[in-house]
């Protein structure tokens, strides 16, 4: 999925990278970040600006292309954990063909807020996948488990309650999004209401990886090469905030239940109706 970009984290619509239109083909510049995985797949998704005339989600258009080709650099960018997961991609003149775009030309929006619906629905989908056994920081109670047994803390109340106090989290996040999805399904709720599962998860994420913190104690402070549990307890600790950030940040999941799902009066913004290339933007993002 490249969506953010260097100069517009959670504003996708604000993307600058460029599409130009030349014959039967599009010719991509630009660079997007954040994009989990993008070092072993083959074909990216990503939302490029088309037009430059209209207000900023009105000028996008959604592509899909070959990553392992001439004019795709992806570098993998190490977090505090170690992980290299998180990519950034260089695109520096990429031929598309006109039918390896989705949707209409200018219409990437609306392609891109189905998308995301798809996203923000990541545990009810059927549309979204996760290799066998590849939890990738998935917060869980059985990690809570394997740490009170790592640390011989099997008959303590103490960590009874903390394993209680995760499983149930996670139980209410599971019912909530199956409860989320088949009320969407129905037509009793509407699409935006995927931002509700978006912002529990981000929250059970969080509380969770604290638990399991609070449990492993001084071992997930300070661990050695060969710890365990408690010692992936010390990272998940470390990388607890990615929970209210990937995905859209946990702001904007708030944003768009109250405006979209509780219809509460729309948040004032300055760009609405002006032009794309009229906006003011930083001096590292001038075009």
């Amino acid at each position: 999925q490249l969506l953010s970009e260097p100069s517009s984290g959670s504003d996708v619509a604000s993307a600058l990278t460029s599409a130009v239109r030349e014959g039967d083909d599009w010719i991509l510049n630009g660079s997007k970040i954040w994009t989990t995985g993008a070092w072993w797949s083959d074909w990216g998704l990503c939302l490029a600006r088309t037009n430059w005339d209209v207000p900023k989600h009105r000028g996008l258009t959604v592509f899909m292309f070959p990553l392992k080709q001439e004019g795709v650099a992806v570098h993998r960018i190490e977090m505090l954990n170690g992980s290299k997961e998180f990519c950034q991609e260089f695109l520096t003149d990429v031929r598309v063909p006109d039918t390896d775009r989705v949707g209409e030309v200018d219409g990437g929006w609306t392609v891109g807020t189905r998308w995301m619906y798809h996203e923000r629905m990541l545990f009810s989908s059927p549309l979204v996948t996760t290799p066998k056994g590849n939890l990738n920081g998935a917060a869980g109670s059985g990690a809570l488990v394997a740490v009170a047994r790592e640390l011989g803390r099997d008959a303590d109340p103490i960590a009874h309650e903390l394993v209680g106090r995760a499983r149930t989290l996670e139980l209410t996040k599971q019912h909530l999004s199956s409860r989320i999805a088949e009320s969407m399904a129905s037509g009793r709720l509407n699409d935006p209401a995927a931002a509700i599962g978006r912002l529990f998860n981000g929250y059970t994420g969080q509380r969770i990886f604290t638990l399991e913190f609070d449990l492993a104690g001084a071992h997930g402070a300070a661990w050695g090469d060969n710890d365990g549990a408690s010692r992936v307890a010390g990272e998940d600790f470390l990388m607890r905030q990615a929970a209210s950030i990937g995905g859209g940040t946990l702001e904007m999941a708030r944003n768009v239940i109250s405006e979209r799902v509780l219809g509460m009066p729309r948040e004032k913004s300055i760009d609405k109706d002006v032009p794309f290339r009229d906006v003011p933007r930083g001096a590292t993002s001038q075009r």
